[in-house]
């Protein structure tokens, strides 16, 4: 997005546990980073929620050809493995690989009941401890 930035997620996480800190209260912060996270997107499932998103069928038609029917294969000391299917995965250095790995992890804050923000493959979730004696 034109204009934000790992800083600016930083800053604003960075505003709002000061302003908690300062009135007194705790904080209670989770880090997340998905571990080899372009890599790991389910085909199946980010097509599902493209169909769910009720984009174009040509769009959506159009994507599904992205990704399906990839193969890779390993080459190691002058010989190489034999063909593989790839089921998961957004291809990286792509335009739309970014884009496709967002979509499948934007629902990811109807799930969360706490703070939260994410930049890419990194979410920070927290809450504030309003009464020391309920931990």
């Amino acid at each position: 997005m034109k204009g934000r930035s790992t800083l600016t997620n930083l800053l604003v996480t960075h505003e709002c546990w000061t302003s908690i800190l300062e009135e007194g209260s705790g904080l209670d912060v989770i880090y997340c980073d998905f571990k080899k996270a372009f890599d790991t997107v389910s085909h199946r499932k980010l097509l599902q929620k493209l169909r769910g998103l009720r984009l174009d069928d040509i769009l959506t038609k159009w994507i599904e050809q992205f990704l399906l029917g990839r193969q890779m294969r390993v080459h190691v000391n002058g010989s190489f493995s034999s063909w593989m299917d790839v089921i998961s995965g957004v291809p990286r250095g792509s335009v739309l690989g970014p884009l496709l790995f967002l979509i499948f992890v934007n629902d990811l804050s109807d799930w969360v009941k706490s703070s939260m923000l994410m930049f890419a493959d990194d979410t920070k979730i927290w809450n504030k401890i309003k009464d020391y004696n309920r931990i």
